[in-house]
Formats: C-alpha cells, sequence, structure tokens
C-alpha cells in the first residue's frame, strides 16, 4: 500500500480508497487538529490539490478510528463491562409487618361490595 496506489483509486473513485486513505494516514487523521487542516496536511503530502476532503477525514475518524481488522475493540470492551449487575433477591425470607395479628381479613363472598362502589356507564339501562 503505498502513495500510488491511493491516488489511483481516488481517480476511479473505489470505495475502498478511504480505507486505504485511513490505513496511510493513521497518524494525522488520529491527531488534535481540525479536517480541513489534516485535508490540507494530506493533500501537500500527496502532491495532488483538494483530493481528499475534510469529510473523507470526518468519515475516516469515524468508521475506522479504533477499529482492528474490522472489529471494534471499543465496543466489545463496551459489551462485557455493561452487563448489569445481580441483584440479591433474598426470596426466602418474606418481609412482615411487626404486627400481624391486628391485620384484619375480610371475605369477599360475603360482603356485597358492589353496593359499596356504584358505577354508572353509558350503556347501562337507567
Amino acid at each position: 500500500m503505498n502513495k500510488s496506489v491511493l491516488l489511483r483509486l481516488y481517480e476511479r473513485k473505489d470505495p475502498k480508497r478511504k480505507r486505504m486513505l485511513y490505513d496511510l494516514f493513521k497518524d494525522r487523521i488520529t491527531m488534535n487538529a481540525s479536517l480541513s487542516m489534516i485535508a490540507e496536511l494530506i493533500n501537500q503530502e500527496l502532491g495532488e490539490k483538494d483530493l481528499v476532503q475534510a469529510a473523507d477525514i470526518k468519515y475516516c475518524r469515524h468508521y475506522f478510528n479504533g477499529k482492528i481488522n474490522g472489529s471494534d475493540p471499543v465496543k466489545e470492551i463496551g459489551r462485557s463491562l455493561t452487563k448489569p449487575p445481580l441483584i440479591d433477591l433474598n426470596l426466602s425470607k418474606p418481609s412482615t409487618p411487626a404486627n400481624v395479628q391486628d391485620i384484619s381479613w375480610t371475605d369477599p363472598d360475603e360482603n356485597n361490595t358492589s353496593s359499596n362502589f356504584p358505577r354508572k356507564s353509558k350503556f347501562s339501562n337507567k
């Protein structure tokens, strides 16, 4: 992979030209500078004017930065770190109030609960 091959790829508008651009100029593309400045530096090194655009640098930073051989190690590490922590649900001991004897339960079969809550519906006969 050399600069003459990259120039031929750009002439043909080959889809792999941006990957080769990143492989050849990885140190420049990842440096902390503006996109237009990086594009200008690469164009000077290639001896061409306006061959590499700022959009190409942006594309390379987004899709190739941090990826090794098509895999993204940051995402692979992130998957293992983002697992939710295990929660200890101690279901063997039910929570009970302090005074269980003070609770009184009612039987719904004995109490007529429908008379306590009269409900009107638009479908009921008036």
